[in-house]
Formats: structure tokens, C-alpha cells, sequence
């Protein structure tokens, strides 16, 4: 559900993407990143210096992964769940910016290599976008990769709460959101994965990433879609989220459920090719 509490303004449904289009509009242009991100290595892992302090911060929490050449790749093994049923799925994302999603012991593998995301069973169906989106796009260290190359960034406010505005006693979570829209890709258009602009929430008390937030006006209709990352648990140092969802207009429509993550030095980029 699209619902934000700040300071005695409630945001929500319609009037949520009436005020985030709103604030989209201002926030875009403003605040540029960084575009100096890539200084290690020649190039391929990320400087936590060229991001702002907040998200520098984050990055630190989550296990400073994708700053050294023996953790330049993340690996998350566990299920997916939509429409058709659970399966076993495997996520990799790798710096400075390669993304494969595998659902093992079947043909579907989605990839990305840089320059374009594509399927090895040829053109890409609805279901593949929302695993390129929510699964691949928008995960937390693919954030973190898209935030070191660039773009336009703007904190928008602290504090937000996350129900109605009604609970007694609310103690949390409270998020920080900010708006950020990438830097431009040869071969990849506007509205597409990478190229969106979003809302990212990070959680104050944990300052981990909790929601990756798109408002989709290409239709008469404005849809949200919500990208939320859920039951954060430490392996080997480093956090994972434990379930990703993904929502549109308020309904569940992809989840997956980790059981492993895993740290390591880059593999060869071919398997970045479907």
C-alpha cells in the first residue's frame, strides 16, 4: 500500500503519487551525484568516498561489498514465487554493474551485460520484467553501483512512518527517503529498468535499505510499483535481505525467499550473456 506518515502529513493511495509526482518534478535535476565513482581497480568497484556520507554509511552497514576485488560479486540462492508457482532462483550482481537472475534446472536465465538486459529465451515477457526489476535492478548492491556512476539525487525528508497515521504508539520504522533518477545508458530508454526514477527508503534504525519505490505516469492511471526488502539476516559479516516483494498498486505479485548469500571475486563476464 502506498502509504507515508510525515510530521501530521499523511500520504496515501492517489494523494501518495499525486505529492511523489510532484516531488519528482523538483527533485530530479538537483542534487547531482558524484559522477567520479569509479576509481578502483580501473574502474570497476566503487569508492565510498564519491557517495554522500548517508549512503556511504549504508553501504558500510550492509558489509562494504563491491569496494574490493574479493567482494566484487554477490550471489543470493533461494526461491521465487508468482503466479506460476515457487521455484528455486539464484540472483548474482557483480560490479561495476553485470545482473543475472537463474531459475536452476530450467532454460530461464535473464541477464544484463552492461548495455542490455536480455533473455535466452528470446524476447522478454512481463514476468521477465518484474524479475529485471525488482530482483535485479533494484537490488540493494545493484543501488549501490547505479548511485557510484552518478545521476540525480535529493533527500526528501526523514522520519516518515510507514502505517496510517492511527496506530497507538507507534514505534516504528521510521524511513529517510530520498529520489534518484540514473545517469543516462547508451541502448537502454527512459522508463526502463535502470532507467526509472525512484524512491529509496532506507530504515533509520537499521540503516538498510527497506523499499525501492517507481510511480509508472506512462499510463492514465499512475502505478505504483514497490519493491520492498524485508527480514535482513547477517551471513559471513554481510546483510541480505531475507524476502524481497514486490507490490503493484498495493498487490503482491512476486516474492522470493533467501537462503543463502554469499560474497566473492568477479567471475568471467560471459556468464553475463544468456
Amino acid at each position: 500500500m502506498c502509504r507515508f506518515k510525515r510530521r501530521g502529513l499523511l500520504m496515501t493511495n492517489r494523494i501518495c503519487v499525486l505529492v511523489a509526482a510532484a516531488t519528482l518534478t523538483v527533485a530530479f535535476g538537483q542534487t547531482p551525484v558524484s559522477s567520479t565513482g569509479w576509481l578502483i581497480n580501473g574502474g570497476s568497484l566503487i569508492d565510498p568516498s564519491t557517495l554522500r556520507s548517508d549512503f556511504a554509511a549504508a553501504l558500510q552497514k550492509l558489509g562494504s561489498r563491491m569496494t574490493t576485488t574479493s567482494n566484487a560479486t554477490t550471489v543470493v540462492v533461494g526461491s521465487v514465487t508468482d503466479e506460476n508457482g515457487t521455484r528455486p532462483a539464484k540472483i548474482t550482481v557483480q560490479a561495476p554493474g553485470y545482473l543475472r537472475y537463474e531459475e536452476p534446472g530450467t532454460l530461464r536465465v535473464l541477464t544484463f551485460n552492461g548495455s542490455s538486459f536480455q533473455s535466452a529465451a528470446g524476447q522478454l515477457t512481463l514476468d521477465d520484467t518484474r524479475v529485471i526489476e525488482s530482483l535485479l535492478a533494484e537490488f540493494p548492491d545493484d543501488i549501490f553501483l547505479q548511485l557510484a556512476t552518478g545521476g540525480n539525487l535529493r533527500r526528501v525528508g526523514g522520519h516518515f512512518r510507514t502505517d496510517n497515521g492511527k496506530t497507538p504508539n507507534y514505534s516504528g520504522p521510521y524511513w529517510t527517503l530520498y529520489a534518484y533518477y540514473p545517469p543516462a545508458r547508451a541502448g537502454l530508454a527512459s522508463g526502463q529498468a535502470l532507467q526509472q526514477s525512484l524512491f529509496v527508503a532506507i530504515d533509520e534504525q537499521a540503516w538498510l535499505l527497506s523499499e525501492i519505490r517507481v510511480m509508472n505516469q506512462s499510463t492514465a492511471s499512475a502505478k505504483v510499483v514497490e519493491t520492498q526488502f524485508n527480514n535482513w539476516s547477517q551471513q559471513a559479516g554481510q546483510w541480505y535481505p531475507g524476502q524481497i516483494v514486490r507490490l503493484e498498486n498495493g498487490q503482491q505479485v512476486l516474492s522470493f525467499q533467501t537462503d543463502t548469500g554469499s560474497t566473492g571475486a568477479a567471475s568471467p563476464t560471459s556468464i553475463f550473456q544468456p
